[in-house]
């Protein structure tokens, strides 16, 4: 099977090939690059992009001496004809009988620290397994855009934003206390959430701005403002801190599980309810039929079923 062109509105077609190599431009931000790539010369591809901006009728891109750059056009022509190779290139997977196997890559961003105790486990189990799979791991707190950045999917934890995505809940986590024994002999310990106003707290905040606020669930619910002694912009930061004794940390449940167990934090204020946040697996439409993404939602779901990321159904305290 091979599929060479696509249709425009107009009744034009377009060369696959040429879509690759606008892809490959927009991607390097360099018709030299592009070429490299690709294994064509810069002329063939400089052409190629010149003859598509004409079929088109739009500039893709700003071309300066020393840079190029998508235009508003193109950076939006790159992310569709991103979504459509890739569901092409499925396509004709799945017709030569490739689908059936997990192979390929599959590309995967997660929360840090979740990352590293509940994802890549099972991917290392999935490559055991498949040996024709590969997985590109991005391990990072910040909030990846999965098309943009070519990534299949995302874990998340908070309700999804984005409508354009589908979803896939996995577990629930909860945001709780925790303080170490030292800090808890030397100050006590709080009895009630307002309590915490009084005492040396630490929070994570991504701009370490030194004033927050700590709520209980939703917008009415009870809140305190607090003027945290330590303001950092990392969980694992946070909770060294508290470890140390300096105060009291909130960080979510899967964060404080392996310093509660080892013994280094205590968790404080245990009935005190707050909501629960989900732990989602976010991915774009076209990747609904991809094997890869079975396989790996369903290794995700078994080992949430068999140990789950809460206990109880506690509520958490959500951070403003």
């Amino acid at each position: 099977m091979c599929i060479q062109s696509v249709l425009l509105q107009e009744g034009h077609l377009i060369d696959l090939q040429t879509l690759r190599v606008f892809m490959a431009v927009g991607d390097e931000a360099s018709f030299v690059g592009a070429a490299r790539k690709l294994g064509l010369s810069a002329t063939t591809v400089t052409r190629t992009v010149k003859t598509l901006e004409a079929d088109l009728g739009v500039s893709l891109f700003n071309r300066t001496t020393r840079s190029v750059h998508l235009t508003t056009e193109g950076a939006e022509f790159l992310i569709r004809c991103r979504t459509a190779i890739f569901d092409l290139d499925d396509a004709v997977a799945v017709a030569k009988g490739a689908g059936t196997e997990p192979q390929g890559v599959l590309s995967i961003t997660a929360p840090v620290i979740f990352g590293r105790l509940h994802v890549l486990p099972v991917v290392t189990d999935l490559l055991k397994i498949w040996p024709k799979l590969t997985i590109r791991l991005f391990l990072t707190d910040r909030v990846v855009h999965l098309v943009e950045e070519g990534i299949d999917l995302a874990i998340r934890i908070a309700p999804p934003q984005n409508s354009a995505l589908k979803m896939k809940k996995i577990g629930e986590v909860q945001k709780i206390f925790v303080a170490s024994d030292a800090y808890i002999e030397r100050c006590g310990e709080p009895e009630t959430f307002k309590d915490l106003a009084t005492h040396s707290l630490i929070d994570v905040d991504e701009y370490a701005t030194g004033h927050s606020e700590w709520r209980l669930g939703g917008k009415n619910n009870p809140s305190i403002r607090i003027s945290p002694r330590l303001s950092v912009n990392s969980v694992d930061a946070a909770l060294s801190a508290a470890i140390d004794g300096l105060g009291i940390a909130s960080a979510l449940s899967y964060q404080t599980e392996e310093p509660v167990k080892k013994g280094y934090l205590r968790r404080i204020l245990p009935d005190t309810a707050t909501s629960i946040l989900p732990v989602v697996i976010l991915f774009p439409v076209r990747e609904r039929q991809s094997v890869n993404l079975q396989i790996f939602v369903s290794a995700m779901k078994e080992r949430f079923m068999n140990e789950p990321l809460m206990k109880k159904n506690r509520s958490t305290l959500t951070h403003e």
